[in-house]
């Protein structure tokens, strides 16, 4: 599987053993896609010379030397720590990634079915998705045709708090047009966590008694360019039918905020001085802050 992570590509295989490998997407030969080749056992193999990798990245096989010929010390891939989960891969340009996985225990719990959205790439940057979700004063106007029909735009204020991962936000009782599994009103509550820099776990209760968790990570391929993938926990899906409305109720409110989000500047306002503020804007602002922090840290 190829991705690109801070314009950087990346090159993601599975051995047998079921352990993922990810390496820069580069043969260090002629710099060929590996992405573009094959698996041969535990081997990942180039698809321009042949020359075969083992999955620590050292090479075991350069196909046009004879039998027994040393092979080049310096032909080794360029690895990536990466690990497998809440149904994602993970991966880090750095040897220690600097945050944690978020941790969500309803990928264990019996009690969930997972329900996997897709990826969807937006021409926005991932810290103004993430800001976006922060925010219940769009919904009127940005999900009118989803969620947020007839909604007043009139709500109450979600409280925030700074946690050792990033941020939480927790707003009451709060009108919806209809849930994702029902075409009805009904009302819910939601606690939304931030794991920075750019991961959601949205935790959301209704009145109908459904729990809807959804998860999404926000993948920086370039500046301006982001992939948010997505995975939604329900505690009450019965069949087919269900999953698929789940996804199209994600997918119809993802693109209702991409149309938005997308003509934004590239460039996300760190400081809050730089924008407009009312008091609804406080878990931005708080986002924001958090964001801040995390990256004065890595300096």
């Amino acid at each position: 599987m190829a991705r690109t992570l801070l314009g950087t590509p990346v090159v993601l295989w599975r051995t047998p053993d079921g352990l993922l490998h990810s390496a820069v997407d580069r043969c260090p030969h002629r710099w060929a896609q590996l992405s573009r080749g094959t698996i041969a056992g535990d081997r990942l193999v180039c698809p321009y010379h042949g020359w075969q990798f083992g999955p620590d990245g050292a090479v075991v096989e350069i196909p046009q030397l004879e039998e027994g010929a040393p092979l080049p010390p310096s032909a080794c891939l360029s690895m990536l720590p990466a690990v497998e989960a809440c149904g994602m891969a993970w991966v880090s340009l750095e040897a220690q990634p600097p945050v944690p996985i978020p941790v969500i225990p309803e990928f264990t719990d019996t009690r969930f079915d997972r329900v996997e959205v897709g990826v969807i790439r937006y021409h926005a940057s991932a810290p103004a998705i993430i800001d976006n979700n922060t925010d219940s004063t769009h919904v009127a106007f940005v999900h009118s045709g989803s969620f947020g029909a007839d909604q007043d735009p009139q709500i109450g204020i979600g409280s925030v708090e700074r946690t050792s991962f990033g941020i939480s936000i927790s707003f009451g009782e709060m009108p919806v047009a209809r849930t994702p599994t029902a075409q009805r009103r009904g009302t819910r509550w939601s606690v939304t966590e931030m794991w920075l820099p750019f991961v959601q776990v949205g935790r959301m209760h209704y009145s109908d008694g459904s729990t809807h968790i959804l998860v999404k990570g926000c993948c920086p391929v370039e500046d301006g360019v982001t992939d948010v993938h997505l995975a939604v926990l329900r505690n009450d899906v019965s069949d087919a039918f269900d999953r698929q409305a789940i996804i199209d109720f994600e997918m119809a409110v993802e693109l209702e905020d991409k149309a938005v989000l997308e003509t934004l500047p590239a460039a996300f306002p760190l400081d809050p001085r730089l924008q407009t503020h009312s008091k609804h804007d406080r878990p931005g602002i708080a986002y924001r802050q958090a964001l801040a922090d995390f990256l004065a840290g890595l300096s």
